[in-house]
C-alpha cells in the first residue's frame, strides 16, 4: 500500500490505524513534509547516514513505525538493503513522516495554528504511539539549528507567515 503524504485540505476527525494496520498520513500538509525532508538530509550529510537507523530504532520512535505495516515493511527493507541510496531514501521518508507529525503536534513555527485539524490528528497519533510526548526527531534535527540561528524558523514556517 502506498503512504499518502499530500493534503491540501484539513481533515475533520481522528486518525486511528486502519483495519489493515496502516496509519493515514494524508492529514500532513504537503508543504510541511517538503520542508522537513531537507533538514533530515542535511543533518545526515554532515553526520553520516549510518546513524539514521539507530535514530529510528529508539523504542518510542520504533513503536510508531511498528504501528504502521507500510512503515514497518519500509524500515525492514531499508535496513536490509545493499544499496545505500535505496536504504537512505526509505529511512529518510520514515524520518520525514515522523518529524512532520511531531512538528504539527507541537505547533512549531505555527503549523498547528495554520492546520488545527491536522494538528489534532498529529497530537492523537503521538499520544497513542509516543506516550512520553517528547518530540525526539524535532530535538535532533531542528533544535540544534534553531539554537544557532532563529532564521531556521522562518524557513520552516508556512509560506503565508513568512512574509
Amino acid at each position: 500500500m502506498k503512504i499518502t503524504l499530500a493534503l491540501e485540505e484539513e481533515a475533520q476527525d481522528e486518525t486511528p490505524p486502519s483495519p489493515q494496520g496502516n496509519i493515514d498520513f494524508s492529514f500532513l500538509p504537503r508543504a510541511l513534509v517538503e520542508k522537513c525532508k531537507p533538514f533530515i538530509i542535511r543533518y545526515h550529510e554532515l553526520n553520516g547516514f549510518s546513524s539514521l537507523p539507530d535514530i529510528l530504532w529508539h523504542p518510542e520512535t520504533h513503536k510508531f513505525i511498528e504501528a504502521d505495516s507500510t512503515l514497518k515493511r519500509l524500515f525492514k527493507k531499508s535496513t536490509s538493503s545493499r544499496g545505500a541510496k535505496k536504504a537512505n531514501d526509505g529511512l529518510v521518508l520514515i524520518a520525514t513522516l515522523i518529524l512532520s507529525t511531531e512538528i504539527l503536534a507541537i505547533g512549531l513555527a505555527g503549523w498547528r495554528t495554520r492546520y488545527p485539524a491536522a494538528g489534532k490528528k498529529a497530537r492523537a497519533l503521538l499520544a497513542d504511539y509516543v506516550p512520553s510526548s517528547r518530540a525526539r526527531l524535532t530535538e535532533r534535527y531542528l533544535y540544534p539549528q534553531i539554537d544557532r540561528s532563529r532564521a531556521v524558523l522562518r524557513v520552516l514556517a508556512p509560506a503565508m507567515w513568512r512574509d
